[in-house]
């Protein structure tokens, strides 16, 4: 379940028409089913929302609903960086994973470890969707992620160089 509620700085896209992908590898695709109109089917999986089996009563599709919670979460954690920062924060408890100090709510970032920008410039079908997920983040003092951006910068030119 998302730790945050939708708010008004979450734009409402039930319904609308489908947007095309711009390429920016920090924003990626919505999947195919983010679109669909009916009431009923997950907007992240495509599957069918069913009712519990006490709130059947003779149904089993859920047309109240257009999110699994697990599928919200999952969307929220890709698409709203206060959301992932959440999630990450809680799981690592607000240790850094590189020097192992207890950060401050303020003094700490959130990194990927493996960079976003190798995604840079892949196109929609071979985008690897494990950089988005929680899997590939980490908590990181200030200064021990400055180190590991450098690190990841000089990895990134001496390819590109190659």
């Amino acid at each position: 379940m998302p730790l945050s509620g939708w708010t008004r700085r979450h734009r409402l896209t039930h319904g609308k028409k489908k947007e095309k992908w711009n390429g920016d590898f920090r924003n990626p695709p919505k999947p195919e089913h983010y679109w669909n109109k009916e009431k009923g089917i997950c907007r992240w999986c495509g599957k069918r929302i069913t009712k519990t089996p006490t709130e059947r009563r003779g149904k089993t599709l859920n047309l109240r609903k257009t999110w699994h919670s697990d599928c919200a979460t999952h969307y929220m954690i890709i698409y709203h960086s206060r959301e992932a920062k959440r999630h990450v924060w809680l799981r690592d408890k607000g240790k850094c994973n590189s020097c192992g100090i207890q950060c401050t709510r303020r003094g700490w970032d959130l990194d990927h470890i493996k960079p976003l920008m190798e995604q840079k410039g892949v196109k929609k079908s071979k985008l690897n969707w494990s950089y988005y997920g929680l899997s590939n983040m980490q908590t990181l003092c200030r200064p021990c992620h400055k180190v590991k951006t450098k690190q990841d910068m000089k990895r990134k030119t001496t390819r590109t160089r190659i």
